[in-house]
C-alpha cells in the first residue's frame, strides 16, 4: 500500500502548473491557512474601495521640478550656472553633504507638508494619498550619499491621514541602482535586489504587524513594491520573480489584510492579468535579507520567501501620460479619444485584477521646467535633447493670467475625460500630485483654485458619458502653450470671413 504521506505531495505537483516559466507553481488547492491568517481586517472592503486619491510627490522624495527652490540654491553663487545643479536627492545629498543636506531635507520635511494639507486634500472629495518614499528611509548602501530621517514623516503623515480620514498607500518610489527612469542597474547587483526585499520586509514588518498595523489597519491600505521599473532595461523574468518574492513575504510577515500594489513597468494594459491571479502560488527560492545596520527600524531582518501564500488584493498600478511621447503634438480632440481609448482596455482587465490609474496629470505640455530632467528642454517646444519639431511655446506655461479661455476649457476637459473614464472602468485613480512650488498642470491644489480641476469631482462642464458637449474648439490645440492658431493670422481669417 502506497503511503499517503507519498501520495499528497504528488497530487499536489499533478494539479499545480508553472507560471511565467519561473519556477512558481499555483494550485486551486486553498493553503491560505498554513501561511497566510490575517489577525487585522480592516473595516471596509478593499476589494471595493474606489480610488480617488493624489500623490504627496516631492515630499519625501524630492523631485527639481516639485521643488525647484531647492535645487536653484545651487545655482546662486557667481560663477555657477545649471550645470552646477544636482539632478536629484543622490546628487543633492552628495553635493551638500550629509550635515548639510540633513539640516535642509529636515526644514524641507518640516514645512512642505503639514496636517493641514490633510485636511484640505479630504476637503477636495479624496480619499486616499499616495506617499513615495525610498528605500533611503529605511537601509542605505554602505557608500550612499542619501540621509535618513524621512521615515519619520511617513509615520507622522499616517496620524495625518487618520485624523482626516485618508487612507495612505506607501509607494517605494526608488531602489538601489534605480532611482528612476533612466537608472536601470537595479539588477546589476546581487546587493541592490536583496536590499530592496530587505526594506520591503522592514515595510511590512513595521506597518502590517503590532500596534501599528492594529491602530492604522482602516487608514494603510496598501503598499506598492516598487515605482515604475522601467522594463524595456530591466529583465521582465527577473522583475516577476521579485514580485512573486515580496508578495509572499508579505502575507507570510503582516497581520494586517492591505493590498499589495503591482506597478505595471510600463507594460501594455493586459499584460498582468493571469499573474499571481486566482489560487496560491509556491516559490522555493529563498531570500535572506542581513542584518539592517542603518535602521532605526528594530524588527527582524531576516525572512525567506519560501512557502506558500494566498493570491488576493492585489493592485496592479497603470501610470498613463500624454506628453512624454509623440501624442505631445496631438490636439485636444484626440488626446480625447486617446483617453476613452485607454479606459476600453482598463474596463476589460478588472474580471482578472482590479486595476487603478495610479498617476496621471493635467498636462498637455511637458513644458513644465526640469519635468524632463534638470538641464532638459521640452518635446513640444522642440527643445534639446529631442529636437522634435515644434508644437508651440513652452513661455507661459507657469503663468495663469496669460492662458487663453482655450487653454482653460482644453485642460479642464481633459481633466474630466480623465475622471470620468478612469472612475467608470478601473478601480479608480490617484492624481500627480497634490502641489507644487511654481507649476500648473501638475498641481491638483492649483488647478482646483483656477477652476480647471471638479469640484465636486463629477461636476463635469464638458463631458458627458464620456463625449465632449463642447463642439465649439474640439480641435485647437492650447493656444499660449502653442497654438495652432497665430495672432498674426487674425486679421486674414477677419477678412476671409467678410469676402
Amino acid at each position: 500500500m502506497v503511503s499517503l504521506d507519498f501520495i499528497l505531495p504528488l497530487c499536489i505537483l499533478l494539479l499545480s502548473y508553472s507560471v511565467n516559466g519561473l519556477g512558481i507553481n499555483t494550485t486551486s488547492t486553498d493553503f491560505t491557512n498554513v501561511t497566510n491568517s490575517t489577525e487585522f481586517s480592516p473595516s471596509y472592503d478593499p476589494n471595493t474601495f474606489k480610488y480617488q486619491g493624489v500623490a504627496i510627490g516631492g515630499w519625501l522624495v524630492l523631485e527639481p521640478y516639485i521643488t525647484p527652490s531647492l535645487f536653484l540654491a545651487f545655482n546662486q553663487t557667481k560663477g555657477t550656472n545649471e550645470s552646477d545643479i544636482p539632478v536629484d536627492e543622490y546628487h543633492y545629498c552628495q553635493q551638500l553633504g550629509p550635515e548639510e543636506a540633513k539640516a535642509r531635507l529636515t526644514q524641507h520635511w518640516d514645512t512642505f507638508y503639514t496636517e493641514d494639507d490633510f485636511a484640505d486634500i479630504k476637503s477636495r472629495g479624496l480619499n486616499m494619498v499616495r506617499i513615495p518614499i525610498g528605500y533611503w528611509a529605511f537601509q542605505k548602501l554602505d557608500n550612499d550619499p542619501y540621509v535618513m530621517g524621512a521615515q519619520d514623516y511617513l509615520d507622522k503623515a499616517l496620524g495625518w491621514a487618520k485624523n482626516n480620514d485618508l487612507k495612505v498607500m506607501i509607494d517605494l518610489h526608488g531602489a538601489p541602482g534605480y532611482r528612476d527612469i533612466g537608472y536601470p542597474g537595479w539588477f546589476n547587483k546581487t546587493e541592490y535586489l536583496t536590499v530592496t526585499k530587505s526594506v520591503l520586509h522592514m515595510i511590512y514588518k513595521k506597518y502590517g504587524t503590532g500596534d501599528i498595523a492594529r491602530e492604522y489597519k482602516d487608514t494603510i491600505l496598501g503598499i506598492e513594491v516598487i515605482n515604475e521599473p522601467y522594463t524595456p532595461s530591466l529583465s521582465i523574468t527577473k522583475l516577476k520573480k521579485f514580485y512573486v518574492d515580496t508578495y509572499i513575504d508579505a502575507r507570510n510577515t503582516q497581520d494586517l489584510n492591505n493590498t499589495i500594489v503591482i506597478q505595471d513597468g510600463f507594460e501594455p494594459l493586459g499584460y498582468w492579468n493571469d499573474f499571481l491571479s486566482g489560487g496560491n502560488i509556491y516559490t522555493n527560492s529563498s531570500s535572506k535579507f542581513p542584518s539592517i545596520s542603518n535602521s532605526s527600524s528594530n524588527s527582524s531582518s531576516n525572512s525567506s520567501s519560501n512557502g506558500w501564500a494566498g493570491t488576493f488584493n492585489i493592485l496592479i498600478d497603470h501610470h498613463h501620460y500624454e506628453v512624454f511621447s509623440t501624442s505631445v503634438t496631438s490636439n485636444i480632440t484626440t488626446h480625447l479619444s486617446d483617453i476613452v481609448g485607454y479606459a476600453s482596455g482598463l474596463k476589460d482587465e478588472q474580471s482578472h485584477h482590479r486595476s487603478i490609474v495610479g498617476e496621471w496629470s493635467a498636462a498637455l505640455t511637458d513644458c513644465a521646467p526640469w519635468l524632463n530632467g534638470v538641464g532638459l528642454g521640452s518635446r513640444y517646444a522642440g527643445e534639446a535633447p529631442y529636437n522634435w519639431t515644434k508644437t508651440g511655446s513652452c513661455k507661459n506655461i507657469d503663468n495663469f493670467s496669460k492662458w487663453s479661455k482655450q487653454d482653460k476649457k482644453n485642460t479642464r476637459k481633459f481633466i474630466e475625460i480623465q475622471l470620468d473614464q478612469y472612475s467608470r472602468y478601473s478601480a479608480g485613480w490617484i492624481f500627480w500630485c497634490w502641489k507644487t512650488e511654481t507649476t500648473i498642470e501638475w498641481d491638483l491644489k492649483r488647478l482646483v483654485e483656477y477652476d480647471l480641476f471638479p469640484q465636486p469631482l463629477d461636476n463635469f462642464t464638458y463631458i458627458v458619458n464620456g463625449t465632449d458637449t463642447d463642439k465649439t474648439s474640439s480641435s485647437a490645440k492650447n493656444s499660449i502653450m502653442g497654438g495652432s492658431l497665430s495672432i498674426a493670422l487674425l486679421p486674414i481669417i477677419v477678412l476671409i470671413l467678410f469676402i
